[in-house]
């Protein structure tokens, strides 16, 4: 089996390609030497063979007679798939065939009583357990290093109950993002939620990392939207109630969010739901003469008091200028029409904004952020920024294996830091990643608050020939440092998996450590959920 089945973004039938013009930009950019690019795996390696499985013909006879032998599955490839998600270096090994930490299982249960006896399986005879949602996590946090079974939840993929009276749905975890769109949109109704990995990525994951989506700014992230859960854990079952609000102590459904499997399997969720008059969206798009003037008008937006875009995004100058070669429109009219009037490559930052909801209200919002843009010197660029970039909002994912097929690394982090710290963690940071030999670093905000914002550092550089794997791991560590440093959390909205562990003491102390440390101990006394290093846990 070809390992590009195991480590490839979205669609087996989808890859995308760069355009010509596109492509000659990059390597100008990325020097990329013709023999490497040739020679560099794309997918096409067997897997190299995994460690044996260590469970017992005892306990997989009764995996099966829980799931059905159907569901229960040894494959070098099943275990291969389960266990890796999208960090750059699980990514990079698997195409020269190397998956290491993997699971001797993979499971899938179709109920919620499956689960309860899988998991009473596990704890009894101290089996690690992995819940798997849809396999794009970027932080690690699939890794078994202690072998174990991979819980795969794409089974539990009903929706149990809409509810126009309460504006919510209540869902199994397994339901993938369209799913519950469509299902959604068909009676008016949306979620509101949609990560770049919306299309392969499950409710269940949603809450297990505490994510955001694109539309975050209005709808809110995942912890605004979740009204309860219910999850397993060897300790029993938890399960919440869905009130609007409540005062009986502290929200304890909440200990599950950003959990990633470290204290038990989340099976159910209650969401609250929107309206659904995408004909009432308002769209706009400015540009700016520097990043400060685009961070200036987002701030006294966010704070301003009059409402606010659901979707609001700015591109720093690098990202920007990429953009502008990317889209064909470096060196064309508007191109020059900008620079003339003092919009100059490399200085100037896009920013995008889209309201949802009632019309007058969606175009009084818009005609006043229009005010405020004018005041801060930004140009109005109209709707046609913004309708190009939906049109790539999710396909744009797939552009990450094209790359590294051309020999191009690309990867991410993302932080959230208040507006004060926020250029200053910009600069710093870019500075570091800029200090690279042929490194490009773009910025953007995607996620604003009255009381600062998100950061999302996307990094490109040609392949290290000989040392790509540590050469990576250190270049990223400082990345991290340089983050946190400057007063950037870990992260807004990926999680912390095992990518970020060894930095978590630093983040909420040594008295946060016990707190999550406790709380492990009561859901999972005998340390079985996802164990070996998650969340700075032991």
């Amino acid at each position: 089996m070809q390992t590009r089945t195991i480590y490839k973004w979205g669609s087996p039938e989808v890859e995308e390609k760069l355009p010509e013009h596109t492509l000659k930009f990059l390597e100008s950019q990325f020097p990329v030497d013709k023999e490497f690019k040739a020679s560099f795996p794309k997918g096409e390696l067997p897997l190299n063979p995994l460690k044996k499985s260590k469970l017992s013909q005892a306990v997989i006879t009764k995996l099966k007679q829980i799931v059905g032998k159907d569901y229960v599955a040894l494959d070098d490839v099943s275990r291969a798939r389960h266990s890796i998600g999208k960090f750059y270096t699980e990514i990079y090994k698997a195409r020269f065939g190397e998956v290491s930490d993997v699971v001797d299982v993979v499971v899938s249960p179709k109920s919620e009583q499956e689960v309860v006896e899988i998991i009473a399986l596990a704890n009894t005879n101290k089996i690690p357990v992995i819940p798997f949602g849809a396999g794009s996590t970027v932080t690690k946090a699939l890794q078994a290093p202690k072998g174990g079974i991979s819980l795969d939840l794409s089974r539990l993929n009903r929706i149990i109950e809409f509810n126009a009276i309460d504006s919510t749905v209540t869902v199994e975890a397994g339901v993938y993002g369209p799913v519950l769109e469509k299902h959604l949109n068909e009676r008016g109704y949306t979620c509101g939620h949609f990560p770049q990995s919306f299309e392969f990525s499950t409710v269940g994951g949603w809450i297990a990392a505490k994510g955001a989506g694109q539309a975050s700014t209005g709808y809110g992230k995942i912890e605004d939207i979740l009204l309860s859960l219910t999850a397993i854990t060897p300790a029993g079952k938890f399960e919440s109630k869905s009130y609007p609000a409540a005062s009986i102590g502290p929200d304890l459904f909440r200990l599950f969010l950003g959990t990633e499997g470290s204290f038990g399997v989340i099976t159910k969720a209650t969401l609250k739901i929107r309206k659904f008059h995408p004909e009432n969206s308002a769209k706009g798009s400015f540009i700016f003469k520097n990043f400060e003037k685009a961070v200036e008008t987002m701030r006294d937006v966010m704070q301003a008091g009059f409402g606010k875009p659901h979707f609001f995004r700015i591109q720093d100058p690098e990202e920007t200028d990429i953009s502008f070669h990317m889209s064909g429109l470096h060196g064309g009219k508007e191109d020059y029409f900008l620079r003339f009037i003092g919009y100059k490559p490399m200085e100037r930052s896009l920013m995008h904004i889209i309201i949802d909801g009632d019309p007058t209200y969606a175009k009084e919002v818009l005609k006043k952020i229009k005010k405020i843009a004018k005041q801060n010197g930004g140009f109005s660029t109209g709707e046609s920024p913004v309708n190009k970039w939906l049109h790539q909002r999710y396909s744009s994912a797939y552009l990450r294996d094209y790359l590294m097929d051309e020999g191009i690394r690309i990867d991410t982090l993302e932080t959230a830091v208040s507006w004060s710290n926020l250029h200053g963690l910009w600069e710093k940071t870019r500075a570091y990643i800029k200090s690279h030999e042929n490194t490009s670093c773009m910025v953007h905000i995607s996620h604003a608050y009255e009381n600062g914002a998100n950061l999302y550092f996307i990094f490109l550089s040609p392949i290290d020939k000989k040392n790509e794997e540590s050469s990576f791991v250190k270049f990223h560590k400082g990345i991290i440092d340089s983050i946190h440093k400057n007063g950037g959390s870990l992260s807004h909205h990926h999680g912390i998996g095992r990518m970020l562990s060894p930095w978590m003491e630093g983040e909420v102390g040594k008295e946060g450590l016990r707190v999550l440390s406790s709380l492990k101990k009561t859901f999972d006394p005998k340390g079985i959920m996802n164990p070996g290093g998650l969340l700075g846990l032991k």
